[in-house]
């Protein structure tokens, strides 16, 4: 059941829309069910994550610190993508993007590299 959600979920928001149902399977198949208590903190400002969070029920309020306490930024329910934050919060937007940008980019120089060395190991001149 709670996979079906998952899947109508993911379908409804635009951060997966268009994404190939086996891709999507094989996704799925990496998610784990969380559950948090009311008023719990996921993380903190400036934390790493490895995760990404698919929020099935309940609400998450995004907050940051400030002299004068926590300021609540906003109020995600179910359903609700990082896109639709990223709308609302530009500086948000622009440091989400910058960091997969970063993480696309790794991920070319390591593909490039592992093809040259594969290239280099088979004496291989395709694509010149």
């Amino acid at each position: 059941m709670l996979l079906k959600q998952i899947h109508r979920l993911i379908r409804a928001g635009r951060l997966l829309d268009g994404i190939d149902p086996a891709q999507l399977r094989r996704l799925l198949s990496l998610a784990h069910e969380i559950a948090f208590k009311q008023g719990e903190v996921m993380f903190q400002e400036g934390d790493k994550s490895s995760y990404l969070y698919l929020l099935v029920s309940g609400d998450f309020a995004l907050e940051l610190s400030t002299g004068a306490g926590p300021y609540r930024v906003e109020t995600l329910g179910p359903g609700d993508d990082v896109l639709s934050l990223c709308d609302h919060n530009p500086e948000i937007g622009y440091v989400l993007m910058r960091r997969l940008v970063e993480l696309i980019s790794d991920r070319l120089d390591s593909t490039r590299l592992q093809l040259v060395r594969h290239a280099v190991k088979t004496g291989s001149t395709a694509g010149r």
